[in-house]
């Protein structure tokens, strides 16, 4: 039975959201529809600020808006569990409430992995957009295989943790290690969330970026180390319980906190501090150029307003990533030499007696841009050749 305020003296009862010292249950259900809250308006802000640059939707915005989904529904999972009694340390009042509380706690896991899967799946995809460099591509989609192993093994691990009907029946069922199986499921977790802080961080060390910016790229993909932080925190509660630690407040409420921050970190790179601190061209060169009136400044493939009426972009749909690749057509190349020799004509009417060339040519236009690691000393500019003439008359 709850506590008795009176018993407790003159100390007055636990304020709000806690019912008594032994309830958390209101604490679940705020913190949980809080953190709703903020993923839905972080998510909003990372597509509306890529809607507004680009215009189109890649394979990573539909990962997080899955995650976002997930998360969602998991949330609405752990407040029916708190509507049965989860959230309480004394026992469930009724075995239809236990049974309530177990099958909330097996499914809001399993959502949690999900959750915790895509908003991964986000970040790889991302990374594998923002570098043309074939060896940080192969590494990305290795991470990817993995994150995909461990999604597998988690899901089926917790889907089949109790024998076959009642697969959710922890407290009487005949049930594998659980304890063992999500300590082994959470570093498997940590470790990938720990690669997923640096890799991106140690692409974006290497491009020689001014220090401020630098730091501030790189602060965004670190906050990756919030979700490690929490699992960490979540295997230290687990172990220092005596009872069932699934059946905790401080386990749902960790769950919850850990996606939460699963998905606000994905979701970082995307919002226009970050877009504005790098200088790097992940944005699309065409979608710049619409937006600005042709000039592209400080991104991947720099040209000013006059080489950007030259040039024709070719951004590929449905991402708003672009390798910045610029060519001349050649009836564009057709005019140009056709006005040359216009001006050429009407300029030098009597047949020259001297005169003066310069050529300069562009080498081979992939391997330069996939050299390039879209940093300022790496720029690559389209140059066009002409063939310049003094004449001089008698």
């Amino acid at each position: 039975m709850p506590a008795d305020p009176q018993a407790t003296g003159s100390r007055p009862p636990p304020s709000h959201p806690f019912v008594t010292a032994d309830d958390h249950t209101s604490l679940l259900d705020v913190v949980g529809w809080f953190c709703v809250v903020v993923i839905a308006l972080i998510v909003l802000a990372r597509l509306g600020t890529k809607w507004a640059k680009s215009r189109t939707v890649g394979l990573d915005d539909g990962a997080i808006i899955l995650s976002t989904i997930f998360a969602v529904t998991q949330t609405a999972t752990v407040s029916i569990g708190v509507a049965n009694g989860l959230g309480r340390t004394v026992p469930a009042a009724s075995s239809d409430q236990l049974i309530a509380q177990q099958k909330a706690v097996y499914a809001f896991t399993i959502l949690f992995i999900l959750g915790q899967f895509f908003a991964k799946l986000s970040i790889i995809a991302f990374v594998t957009i923002i570098t043309p460099d074939q060896t940080h591509q192969n590494v990305s989609r290795g991470i990817a295989a993995l994150a995909c192993i461990w999604m597998v093994i988690s899901v089926f691990g917790f889907a089949f943790q109790c024998n076959v009907p009642h697969v959710w029946d922890f407290s009487h069922g005949k049930c594998i290690d659980r304890v063992g199986f999500y300590t082994f499921v959470e570093i498997f977790n940590v470790l990938l969330d720990t690669v997923l802080a640096l890799f991106p961080s140690f692409i974006i060390f290497r491009l020689q970026l001014d220090v401020k910016r630098k730091a501030i790229t790189i602060g965004f993909f670190m906050t990756r180390l919030l979700v490690v932080a929490s699992s960490i925190a979540q295997l230290v509660v687990i172990y220092s319980r005596t009872e069932d630690p699934f059946l905790s407040w401080t386990f749902a409420l960790l769950v919850m906190i850990i996606q939460t921050f699963g998905i606000v970190t994905a979701c970082g790179p995307y919002l226009k501090p970050f877009l504005d601190s790098v200088n790097s061209g992940m944005i699309g060169n065409d979608d710049i150029r619409r937006r600005q009136g042709g000039t592209l400044n400080g991104y991947y493939g720099t040209k000013d307003s006059d080489r950007s009426k030259q040039s024709k972009g070719s951004s590929k749909l449905g991402r708003i990533f672009t390798k910045g690749q610029r060519s001349l057509t050649d009836s564009q190349q057709q005019q140009e030499e056709s006005e040359l020799d216009d001006m050429r004509r009407i300029a030098s009417p009597v047949p020259a007696q001297s005169s003066h060339e310069a050529r300069v040519s562009l080498g081979n236009w992939e391997e330069l841009e996939v050299g390039s690691q879209s940093s300022r000393s790496h720029i690559i500019r389209q140059t066009t050749t002409y063939r310049v003439s003094s004449e001089a008359t008698a």
